[in-house]
């Protein structure tokens, strides 16, 4: 894949902040796999199809875990945001994070 912009978003159940889910570690997968993420780390989970990369970062918070999407893709992002984060019941939240770079598998 070249190198396009990647847009960070959090995945929240509050629409202003990213706010953790109380959800044990392995509730998110059941969540994420049917969209076609496969789980690649403990913490990760990876999507790749022929227009986008999607990785999702479960980041530990003390009642559980922050969901952090980062979406690399040529078209509008905002649509795969919104996918992810109806299958949580939940919100996208923009974060401070667009970077130029490519991302690859670990």
């Amino acid at each position: 894949m070249t190198t396009t912009t990647v847009r960070k978003f959090a995945i929240s159940i509050d629409p202003e902040e990213a706010v953790d889910f109380a959800e044990p570690v392995d509730w998110f997968g059941k969540k994420l796999m049917p969209l076609g993420f496969d789980h690649s780390a403990t913490y990760t989970y990876r999507y790749r199809d022929a227009e986008c990369m999607m990785k999702v970062e479960l980041v530990d918070s003390q009642d559980g875990y922050f969901v952090y999407l980062y979406v690399q893709a040529s078209d509008e992002h905002a649509f795969r945001a919104k996918e992810v984060a109806e299958a949580f019941d939940a919100f996208v939240v923009e974060t401070a994070g667009t970077k130029r770079f490519t991302l690859k598998d670990e």
